[in-house]
């Protein structure tokens, strides 16, 4: 016969344990607190003095609901209430697996509700057999190459389980997103353990950034679920790194916490980091984890000029100048190491296609290219035929090449309400001007900005429509239609945010 375990109710019990492993014995919750033997046969038993979770099973491979947890020597019990729901699974260290280094070689793995009490040994007609909530021992799956975890539910708290080659162990103390190695179904892909509130939790997917240090799932066409790290608002692939649970592709990134949605809502943020800190993070092995600065490469200080590379833009924190990758803070340039200025002229500063920020008069944002110069593109730049281009007036686009340097007269966007030059969070963001006005900029190779200091020495700017929409300077021939002037537009103007002229 496989091994028993029983609830010691006396001590006599030892004396005729081969009559009650026949006729079964009644572990209520009234014979909880007692010691547990396990039982190789009817006349060989043994106490188990190991704090942990132990489970009967007839047979391998059949589940059970007997499963018996013991907070110390002489103190077990009969687990007579299920921890989970019915469409959930937890898992426990199995300690009759136990190794001399305090790791386990098993886990089991149990799902079900409202357990029901049942008479040991009973035979089909006499008891109850409850089919709700059944546990089974499972291996340890992990490898040379991979790490597993685990949601272990319990009374007082849930914990992690985290399962190596050398055997499974619980992790105390720490902080942290995980891969869930039983995901599935309906249950998400990622732990969620926070050191601070003493919790871990199964979080539901979601396939939104939200902002710097954000995880998201999403579901491959084969069916399967990958994880990934958000380092800014966007779920480009450029902008999202996979949390994988091999040991090989480990990684260490510096991120600045920055939620768009709401500067001042630190839930939102990794673990409840504070809004415009920067925390080092480690991730591989089947986790994102918080590490000590010391692992991170260090970043460019764009106070002093420290680690900065020259000739490159820096979108900061507005408070504590920490490198950001999305939302809305301040743009520095720095011209050497050792020289960074912030920007303050509202306009664009391009990299290239995938590096474009945009800065009114309040703040800085990265922003994303359009495809097309329509009048959803109003003051956009278009990325169309391997080319980068402006839309001036939602038909004309002028590419951005050091050829069509110069002024430009560019049809505001946004709303009616919108202030000249400012900003906001919304899709309705005006750029350069608002609805209903025009603003005169300069390209000036990967530079576009608002003109406020223009002045052609006349009550009026002309604009040659024909051409491009580009501002008319003193000595330029007009456009003509035979021997009439044409194409031509009247703007009046005061730094640089101008009416057209009826």
């Amino acid at each position: 016969m496989g091994i028993r375990i029983f609830l010691k109710t006396i001590i006599l019990l030892i004396a005729s344990i081969s009559n009650l492993v026949h006729a079964g014995t009644d572990c209520s919750e009234s014979n909880s607190g007692k010691y547990l033997f396990k039982c190789t046969n009817a006349s060989s038993c043994s106490e188990i003095t190991e704090v942990g979770y132990y489970l009967n099973q007839k047979e391998s491979n059949e589940p059970s609901n007997e499963l018996f947890k013991c907070k110390s020597e002489g103190n077990c019990s009969l687990i007579t209430e299920s921890p989970v729901e019915s469409n959930e699974t937890t898992f426990y260290l199995d300690g009759a697996s136990s190794t001399t280094d305090k790791k386990y070689n098993k886990l089991i793995k149990c799902k079900g509700k409202n357990v029901q009490l049942q008479s040991r040994g009973a035979s089909s007609n006499g008891g109850s057999n409850n089919n709700e909530f059944n546990c089974e021992k499972i291996d340890n799956s992990a490898s040379n190459t991979s790490i597993d975890h685990y949601i272990s539910m319990e009374d007082d708290k849930d914990n992690l389980i985290t399962c190596t080659v050398q055997g499974c162990y619980l992790e105390d103390n720490i902080s942290g997103y995980f891969i869930n190695t039983n995901s599935g179904g309906s249950e998400g892909r990622i732990i969620v353990c926070e050191k601070d509130e003493g919790y871990c939790d199964i979080a539901e997917d979601d396939n939104i950034c939200y902002g710097a240090g954000d995880v998201i799932v999403k579901t491959e066409k084969d069916g399967s679920k990958k994880a990934y790290l958000c380092t800014s608002d966007s779920e480009d692939e450029k902008d999202i790194i996979e949390i994988q649970s091999n040991t090989e592709n480990i990684k260490y990134i510096s991120i600045t916490m920055n939620n768009p949605d709401d500067d001042e809502d630190d839930e939102d943020n990794f673990l409840g980091v504070s809004d415009g800190s920067k925390i080092c993070i480690k991730i591989g092995e089947g986790s994102v984890i918080p590490v000590d600065d010391k692992y991170c490469p260090k970043e460019c200080d764009v106070t002093t000029g420290t680690n900065c590379v020259e000739n490159s833009y820096y979108l900061v924190h507005k408070k504590t100048l920490n490198i950001i990758t999305n939302g809305y803070g301040f743009l520095y340039f720095c011209k050497t190491e050792k020289d960074c200025t912030q920007i303050t002229e509202t306009g664009y500063y391009i990299i290239d296609k995938d590096t474009v920020y945009f800065c009114s008069n309040t703040s800085c944002r990265k922003d994303n290219t359009v495809d097309e110069c329509d009048n959803n593109g109003l003051g956009r730049i278009v990325y169309k035929d391997n080319k980068l281009s402006i839309c001036l007036n939602g038909v004309t686009a002028v590419d951005i090449v050091k050829s069509n340097n110069g002024n430009y007269m560019v049809t505001g966007s946004g709303t009616d309400s919108n202030s000249d030059n400012g900003s906001g969070n919304s899709e309705e963001d005006i750029l350069f001007a608002s609805k209903g006005k025009f603003a005169i900029i300069t390209i000036k190779d990967q530079i576009i900005t608002l003109n406020s200091k223009y002045n052609n020495n006349m009550k009026y700017v002309y604009v040659n429509s024909s051409g491009n929409q580009k501002v008319m300077e003193k000595g330029n021939t007009c456009p003509k239609n035979g021997s009439l002037i044409s194409d031509v537009l009247e703007f009046e103007c005061n730094r640089g945010i101008c009416t057209e002229v009826n």
